[in-house]
């Protein structure tokens, strides 16, 4: 069964990437000007990986970057960057 649920604020968010299971996600969409894309944050253990990718007719296109965070802090700080002012994400 897929289970998804939204995320619409910022704290929310930082919330829910701190009790991240292992085999949950969330997506997240960011803008850049005009631009959009998809960020995706995932946990194995202590450590996290966010992946940026262009949008392509609404799902992912190419991959723009992957970011390797160490704690909750580095997660934070990179979201804030790629976020934009109204969040838009999903736990997964």
């Amino acid at each position: 069964m897929f289970y998804e649920e939204e995320v619409t604020s910022f704290p929310e968010l930082m919330r829910r990437v701190r009790v991240l299971d292992q085999d949950a996600g969330i997506r997240l969409i960011g803008r850049s000007g005009t631009r959009r894309f998809l960020v995706f944050v995932t946990r194995f253990g202590s450590r996290f990986t966010l992946m940026r990718y262009s949008v392509r007719g609404g799902s992912p296109g190419k991959r723009l970057q992957v970011i390797e965070a160490d704690d909750v802090g580095e997660v934070e700080r990179v979201l804030k960057g790629l976020a934009g002012r109204r969040v838009r994400a999903w736990i997964y």
